[in-house]
């Protein structure tokens, strides 16, 4: 994991607004961020951001995941 994809899920988990902008859209937010994120990285971001979306779990308990390094 890059270090910017680390900060990317740092900020993710402690900024509730930069939260709501990762889960509207993951694009304007890594931009906006001024986060450098390979291709890869990117889609992995799009994609955990589809699933956290469509899932079954409360966003607090995403966030819990998140915390405990089993998104990513």
């Amino acid at each position: 994991m890059s270090p910017d994809l680390e900060r990317l899920v740092g900020r993710a988990i402690l900024d509730k607004r930069f939260r709501k902008q990762l889960l509207d859209d993951p694009d304007a937010a890594v931009k906006d961020g001024g986060f450098n994120l390979s291709a890869d990285e990117l889609q992995q971001v799009r994609d955990a951001v589809k699933e956290r979306t469509t899932g079954d779990d409360t966003l607090d308990e995403q966030i819990d995941k998140a915390a405990t390094g089993s998104v990513w």
